[in-house]
């Protein structure tokens, strides 16, 4: 599940009709191979394990140790490139299924505020209306503290448009605080 928040900058703009959803950053050349040469290092200590004739215990412990370590850097290297390579194939879907079949509704919010040095981190639940019901989705948003004048913060209980795709499992949600308030007043809310 993932939650796309958009603080927007003016009231207009959370109505506005929903743009491609933003690209993840693609992950860098490190992050994608590490795991290669991390088991050339653990094949390459092993023929060398291999081709010493009657080696101390030490060195066996050490050439063993590098196996163990290489192969272990090896696993989680491979692991964390399976799990880019599949994040970006649902990225990819979601994106196709937006295209074809977003749907619009306004939701409400429940938050959460807790000071960072960084700014504050609002997390909460998202609920909004669907074909199925009501869904109910966790979101972590980090607001920069250069943000926090200029796009205030949710309040519990605020308002918020939802843009969802059916079959997919992401949803875009933007807030402005005067759309909100205009919101709430239609609404009869306070």
């Amino acid at each position: 599940m993932s939650v796309v928040w958009q603080q927007v900058e003016g009231p207009d703009e959370v109505d506005a009709p929903l743009a491609e959803l933003p690209a993840p950053p693609r992950p860098g050349w490190l992050r994608r191979w590490l795991w290669a040469p991390a088991l050339v290092v653990t094949a390459a200590l092993y023929v060398l394990r291999r081709t010493i004739e009657n080696p101390s215990g030490e060195l066996e412990l050490w050439l063993f140790m590098g196996m163990l370590a290489g192969l272990m850097v090896t696993a989680v290297a491979a692991l964390v490139r399976y799990r880019d390579d599949q994040r970006q194939a649902t990225e990819g879907r979601d994106a196709a299924a937006f295209g074809a079949d977003a749907r619009s509704a306004t939701g409400s919010v429940s938050v959460n505020e807790r000071r960072t040095s960084s700014g504050l981190l609002l997390s909460g639940v998202v609920s909004y209306p669907t074909d199925d019901g009501t869904a109910d989705r966790p979101f972590s948003y980090l607001l920069r503290r250069d943000d926090e004048e200029r796009l205030p913060s949710p309040r519990d209980g605020d308002p918020v448009a939802v843009w969802w795709a059916p079959g997919t499992e992401t949803v875009v949600v933007r807030y402005h605080r005067d759309w909100a308030d205009a919101v709430r007043r239609r609404t009869g809310r306070r």
